[in-house]
């Protein structure tokens, strides 16, 4: 039997940690309130002329420019996280005015030279503000740190190189993707789609890659930003890359880019025998084609002995058009029924309600 005294020194020192913590929090959050107070009281006189400066029009700008550049550190340092926060959200002209305050004052040369700072705080940060500046001189310097020792680091340099980067950093990017410091695929991929048409050569180039993961990425890449000129390329792995995520993911991007390169490959794999994820995946890719030869072939698929193949065809004739929808009454009124018929009903039973639900909002919105 545990002794009393025992029981009651615990419960004291139970309620004395939880007293503690419960004093740390309410510290912590007076500390957090006090800070932004003091925040927001060195910027106040700031904020007015911030506001000006983003509404003027160019030619107005050059005097509130200088003003603002010409603020004192202690206020420079309490207004740079409005500053940042603005460059999330604004665009256009006012977004322009925000980079050419944070050159005049020298923000952008003192990031680049914290990119070599011992603290990762440091590091990340000014590869984020870099990024958010899209200051393409720093490009090779944040190709550098996506091997930094800090990973946090490393997603800040891959997110900055998506809006600062060019052709030149693509194959950086790519071979992030190996090694024992490797970056989430998601990340890169995004930085890749950033940057547009311009690397579309590049990223091709990591078709060719010794890593699945860089191939299926760059697939990926190709399919989501519509590079059509690498169609017959990406068919090419689509029928012969031993890796099956690649092949689904080349699948998939042929459906996305639409040309007619891509029917033959994913007709190829939709056939029996084939991985059940590729030929579902490549069954919803020639809905997306819209090629009417992939009519018949999709209609066979409709009692394929794997329910969620048969399903993905019957809404992949569907989105097929008029042709489509004939395939599928026809098998809905097969006498024989069967699982073909079966699937048929569903799907144009399904783009009934859908279609009677839109002429409702229809109705509703007049």
């Amino acid at each position: 039997m545990i002794p009393t005294g025992f029981v009651i020194r615990a419960v004291l020192c139970l309620t004395a940690v939880i007293l503690t913590m419960c004093l740390l929090i309410v510290c912590a959050r007076g500390f957090r309130k006090h800070r932004q107070a003091r925040r927001q009281r060195i910027v106040a006189p700031v904020r007015g002329p911030l506001l000006q400066f983003l509404c003027a029009e160019e030619d107005e700008q050059t005097e509130l420019l200088h003003l603002l550049a010409g603020i004192d550190k202690r206020t420079w340092i309490a207004l740079e996280p409005t500053l940042t926060a603005l460059l999330e959200k604004v665009s256009g002209g006012a977004r322009t005015a925000l980079i050419r305050l944070y050159e005049l004052r020298g923000a952008a040369v003192d990031a680049v030279a914290d990119l070599g700072s011992r603290s990762a705080v440091r590091r990340g940060r000014a590869a984020q503000v870099l990024g958010q500046l899209s200051h393409r001189p720093a490009a090779e310097s944040l190709c550098r740190l996506l091997t930094d020792r800090d990973p946090d680091v490393r997603l800040a340099a891959a997110r900055a190189l998506g809006r600062c980067g060019g052709p030149a950093a693509v194959p950086h990017l790519l071979e992030s993707l190996c090694g024992a410091r490797r970056q989430p695929p998601g990340v890169i991929t995004m930085a890749l789609v950033s940057l547009g048409p311009e690397a579309h050569r590049n990223v091709a180039a990591g078709l060719e890659h010794r890593e699945p993961l860089v191939r299926a990425v760059a697939i990926e890449v190709l399919g989501a930003t519509g590079a059509v000129s690498h169609t017959s390329r990406i068919a090419r792995a689509q029928h012969q890359d031993p890796s099956i995520e690649v092949r689904i993911k080349a699948a998939r991007a042929l459906g996305r880019l639409g040309m007619p390169e891509g029917l033959e490959p994913l007709l190829a794999a939709v056939r029996p025998g084939r991985p059940v994820a590729l030929r579902m995946v490549a069954a919803g890719a020639l809905g997306n084609l819209g090629a009417v030869a992939a009519t018949g072939p999709l209609a066979d698929l409709l009692d394929d002995p794997d329910p969620h193949v048969a399903g993905t065809a019957a809404r992949a004739l569907l989105r097929l058009g008029p042709t489509g929808r004939a395939a599928l009454r026809a098998a809905a009124d097969d006498p024989s029924g069967g699982p073909a018929a079966a699937q048929a009903r569903a799907v144009l039973a399904e783009a009934a309600v859908g279609g009677a639900h839109h002429d409702v909002r229809a109705e509703v919105a007049l």
